[in-house]
């Protein structure tokens, strides 16, 4: 099996990439892109693979600019920490939506759907199923830090801000409080409520509930005030920039 995997994280790149070669001895990705830009140069040198895995959110913006760009004719897994984007997937071939983080299992399920004697057939009813399993996730309400010999439990609306830093990962309480999670910041950001945080920068994800202002930053980027006094600049990375006033609007289309 030829497969293309476009996905701008280099972390769940490696890991869906080892899963697929655990669970198809056979396959052959013969193409990474992890960018729109990237992507269109990929897909237009190859039209006729047998399958590709696309993140919807890449750093520059979302990958239905490039099915939407080129001429491509493979069905499609959709890969993403966002449910938000599951109807819009119907008219891109595809046949599985994962959410990140990708579960083998779920992998599993996917690749099954896949058979190249039925790639002309009408998929949407796999993916209708596919939607549904995917709404019925439920998002983490509580994160656990320990304090001490303590732990002690977060509810997600007392937490401001999940950052990284020196090699860790940390959530900033409502009362300016620092602790440690167990989780790197590509796993938080699939499992916290997309409609109330959002990862403005790869070293940041803040909670619409703590944000005060924003103001003009260098480069058309955006620097976010929090309600609490956080002691680094939260600046929205300009290829954000856009996704993040929607979404501050309450769109995330």
């Amino acid at each position: 099996m030829r497969v293309l995997i476009i996905e701008d994280e280099k972390i769940a790149f490696q890991k869906l990439k080892a899963m697929l070669q655990l669970l198809v001895p056979d396959i052959e990705i013969v193409g990474h892109a992890s960018s729109v830009i990237e992507g269109k140069k990929l897909v237009e040198k190859h039209k006729t693979v047998d399958l590709a895995f696309f993140d919807v959110q890449l750093e520059d913006g979302l990958s239905f600019t490039i099915l939407e760009q080129t001429n491509y004719q493979f069905p499609i897994i959709f890969t993403t920490a966002y449910d938000d984007y599951a109807i819009r997937a119907f008219d891109h071939h595809s046949i599985a939506y994962l959410l990140k983080p990708i579960q083998k299992k779920d992998l599993e399920k996917a690749l099954k759907k896949y058979s190249p004697s039925q790639y002309n057939a009408d998929y949407s009813y796999l993916l209708k199923k596919a939607i549904e399993e995917v709404r019925k996730k439920r998002y983490k309400e509580r994160f656990t830090v320990k304090i001490g010999d303590k732990i002690r439990l977060f509810e997600t609306d007392e937490i401001a801000c999940f950052f990284s830093r020196e090699k860790g990962s940390f959530l900033c309480s409502s009362s300016n409080k620092h602790f440690a999670v167990d989780y790197p910041l590509d796993e938080i950001v699939a499992l916290i409520d997309p409609t109330k945080f959002f990862r403005i920068n790869r070293k940041h994800i803040v909670s619409i509930n703590a944000i005060e202002k924003l103001v003009q930053f260098t480069n058309s980027r955006l620097r976010v005030v929090l309600n609490i006094e956080f002691d680094e600049d939260l600046i929205v990375a300009r290829e954000k920039v856009k996704a993040f006033k929607n979404w501050l609007e309450g769109d995330t289309e």
